[in-house]
């Protein structure tokens, strides 16, 4: 699975770029969170302990619950990011606040 989110995140990242280079900046834009969203699945599918908990059905949600905390907190950080260099908005800053939530979880999960 690891492989198939990796070619999904880099051929909408490719495309993003594309979009951008072309001139149609917002849709690019816009095609970075759902690039970062399956990239993060990419590293976590390449995550031996990950795998482990996916395939064991007692500890599937346990890998549920740590894969939807890794995902939002790499949104909000892309989140974070666009809004504040990207667009030079400094209500980007509010977004660490998720960010560092989800780290949280996810370190308490793994620990």
């Amino acid at each position: 699975m690891a492989s198939l989110f990796l070619v999904i995140g880099i051929i909408l990242s490719v495309t993003s770029k594309w979009l951008q280079l072309r001139g149609q900046n917002d849709v690019g834009d816009l095609l970075v969170f759902p690039a970062a969203f399956f990239l993060g699945l990419a590293l976590l599918f390449s995550l031996p302990f990950f795998k482990e908990w996916w395939e064991d059905p007692a500890s599937r949600p346990k890998a549920y619950r740590f894969a939807t905390f890794a995902t939002v907190g790499v949104l909000s950080f892309q989140l974070f990011a666009w809004l504040l260099f990207g667009q030079g908005e400094w209500l980007g800053f509010l977004f660490l606040i998720p960010f560092l939530t989800c780290l949280y979880f996810v370190i308490r999960t793994v620990i």
